[in-house]
């Protein structure tokens, strides 16, 4: 055989066995792709529980819990704050003696009164100093958003109307049962904070009716502002002070 067609052979040997080995190389398994050590095989997912609703707009600060017990879940304290928010609306309403539509919440917080009087001061009433936990409730009239009406409630559903001013010890002036009305002497030094005239509503604490009241008398009294622009506010509480 001719030098010629000894190459032409062994060439064609060499490219049937590299042939050969691109077929072996290509039919033969290929290697798992890489696994994720910490993947358990699920597919993630992100799970949210449902937001609370309130009646009316407003924010809720969220705390942690006031007896060092464990963390409330979630959709329970939605639901609890919900509740106080929708009970003490429908109080301040039928204390000031206004439609319950005609208010909206501004906050609601956790916190942990000094006492069991939720930590609303009054002369007449004693108070055991003991840590009584509760919320507080910010309303406000449609009205008027930046007037706030206070609520201090209590986990054991007892609720109280907080004075958003005072209460301070003021002298009487001037009564008019029939009206429902109490004037108030200027305080010395004229730093007057809480108005000169205020009204009797449904929810008012009174410790004494109004025409028990005398003129040159002393009283502790806090108040709130009115739902408009009337000029007497509202009477939260009145203590007459014993001289």
């Amino acid at each position: 055989m001719s030098p010629i067609l000894i190459l032409r052979a062994r060439a064609s040997c060499a490219i049937t066995t590299l042939a050969a080995v691109a077929l072996l190389v290509a039919c033969a398994p290929s290697d798992p792709p890489p696994t994720n050590p910490l993947d358990d095989g699920g597919a993630a997912s992100t799970a949210t529980g449902p937001l609370p609703t309130f009646p009316a707009t407003g924010s809720v600060t969220a705390t942690a819990p006031l007896d060092g017990s464990s963390v409330t879940p979630a959709s329970d304290v939605g639901a609890e704050t919900e509740r106080i928010t929708g009970e003490a609306l429908a109080l301040l309403a039928e204390w000031i003696g206004a439609p319950a539509t005609e208010f909206r919440l501004t906050s609601i917080e956790a916190v942990a009164w000094p006492d069991a009087c939720l930590g609303i001061i009054n002369p007449a009433v004693a108070c055991a100093e003991v840590v009584t936990p509760g919320y507080r409730v910010s309303l406000h009239h449609v009205g008027a958003p930046s007037n706030a009406y206070l609520i201090h409630a209590g986990k054991g559903g007892r609720y109280v109307w907080s004075p958003s001013r005072g209460p301070e010890e003021r002298i009487v002036a001037s009564v008019d049962p029939d009206a429902g009305t109490v004037g108030l002497e200027r305080p010395a030094g004229g730093d007057d904070q809480l108005g000169l005239l205020h009204r009797a509503v449904p929810g008012s604490s009174l410790d004494v009716p109004l025409r028990d009241l005398q003129p040159g008398q002393r009283v502790w009294i806090g108040t709130a502002d009115p739902l408009d622009d009337a000029e007497a506010g509202l009477i939260v509480l009145l203590v007459p002070i014993a001289d």
